[in-house]
């Protein structure tokens, strides 16, 4: 046996019975110098994977690599001029502000409902009816001089209109969204004293976007008859 041979022996028996007393560092110590002393890879990692040891070893790594990743997120914080404490308050501010506009936006009473507070004899084609006389108006989004709905938010909406009128009177009503006609109401009092007739329509609006009850057009029977009190228009915010 070769001298060189001789002083590995020697270094392994010494390294295993450093192993058996706890001796880590000095373990470690050892492995390196048999590392770069007789060119043998891996031998640190091979004595690192002993059952006895490998517990603990695994355990101040994952130690090492927890204080490391947490130096590094400190770091990177110091370097933007900011605080890990600070950031904590930051997002918690947040989540409260969040809060509050789900509790807002909960809370949002958007919704109107009016009627005629005097007949009209005849109205014209395409001309908008105003009821003037609101019953309720929350949001103040209905405007009882125009008779327009003007959405305060985007949102999904729902609208409904009764019109009544009189004998040999036929009208046809729109509901107009941004002068383009999404619902219609058909009320003929051909044969009867008074007929009336309902629809209703949920649609979905963005902010600004303007609603409204029309004559629709020249078609029907004249006079186009629309009664106080029991014509009505409804909406709110779903």
């Amino acid at each position: 046996m070769t001298c060189r041979a001789v002083k590995l022996v020697f270094l392994v028996v010494l390294m295993v019975n450093l192993n058996d007393y706890g001796f880590s560092a000095a373990l470690s110590e050892f492995s390196n110098i048999i590392d770069v002393e007789f060119e043998i890879p891996n031998t640190h990692a091979q004595v690192r994977t002993s059952d006895k040891d490998e517990p603990k070893r695994v355990t101040e790594t994952e130690k090492t690599s927890v204080a490391d990743t947490d130096d590094g997120l400190k770091s990177g914080l110091a370097k933007l001029g900011l605080d890990a404490s600070e950031i904590k308050k930051h997002n918690a501010k947040s989540g409260d502000l969040q809060n509050v506009k789900k509790q807002l936006a909960n809370s949002v009473d958007i919704s109107f409902s009016a009627k005629l507070g005097t007949s009209i004899a005849d109205i014209s084609p395409w001309n908008t009816v105003v009821f003037d006389k609101v019953i309720t108006n929350n949001g103040n989004c209905y405007n009882t001089v125009n008779g327009i709905f003007t959405a305060p938010i985007a949102g999904t909406y729902y609208f409904s209109s009764t019109i009544l009128t009189k004998k040999n009177s036929t009208v046809q009503m729109s509901l107009r969204v941004n002068e383009k006609d999404a619902m219609f109401i058909f009320a003929c009092a051909t044969n009867l004293t008074f007929s009336s007739a309902t629809n209703s329509i949920i649609v979905k609006l963005n902010k600004d976007d303007k609603v409204k009850i029309i004559k629709y057009g020249p078609w029907g029977s004249h006079p186009f008859y629309i009664h106080q009190d029991w014509s009505t228009f409804t909406g709110f915010l779903l």
